[in-house]
């Protein structure tokens, strides 16, 4: 039998008690997850994950962490697209992010319901990068009429006004709009703001 090193062996650890923080906080919420839960789910014993996590803060942001890396891998593909239409890019855009908020059986909502207790600018700081590429791609060969310098501006305005907006929506037990009618409002308002 091949040894596995023990560099690889934490790796491995490390990522499985990663995994076990996101399906115990699926399973019980933020408010109910415990170490003890995560290390039952992880197979270990608790003072195993203490070696790896001080806290069930420190899991949290390992856990965020792994979904800021999903999400960019998920927005990288998406700025390499050939497209550079506006309406285009704006609804692939914003229907990516709701599918990725929709995607994990309940994480992300139990995430954007409890966003504001949680270490979430990188997060948010990843989709306001990704938004100013898309609009720098966009202006290489569709300037917009004015005021071309306020584009990290309005990219900030923009990707704020659409995380928001998404969070609130996702995180009402009973919304009063569908998704689709949400992106198709969040599609229109992206494209009248660039276009004024």
């Amino acid at each position: 039998m091949r040894k596995i090193p023990q560099q690889q062996r934490s790796k491995e650890l490390v990522a499985r008690l990663v995994d076990a923080t996101a399906q115990s906080i699926r399973i019980n919420g933020m408010d109910k997850f415990t170490t003890h839960h995560v290390a039952e789910l992880a197979g270990v014993s608790v003072g195993s994950l203490y070696q790896y996590f001080d806290s069930r803060e420190d899991l949290i942001e390992a856990m965020l962490d792994m979904v800021t890396l999903n999400l960019r891998a998920g927005l990288n593909k998406l700025v390499l697209e050939k497209t550079t239409d506006l309406r285009d890019m704006v609804e692939k855009s914003v229907h990516f992010g709701m599918g990725f908020l929709r995607a994990d059986d309940g994480l992300a909502v139990e995430l954007v319901r409890n966003w504001y207790r949680l270490p979430t600018q990188n997060v948010v700081r990843l989709l306001q990068d990704t938004l100013l590429d898309f609009m720098r791609m966009y202006l290489l060969k569709n300037p917009l009429a004015s005021n071309p310098e306020r584009l990290q501006i309005r990219s900030f305005v923009i990707a704020n006004a659409i995380v928001f907006t998404m969070i609130r929506a996702i995180s009402e037990p009973s919304p009063f709009i569908t998704d689709e009618e949400l992106e198709l409002e969040l599609v229109e308002m992206v494209v009248s703001f660039l276009n004024a």
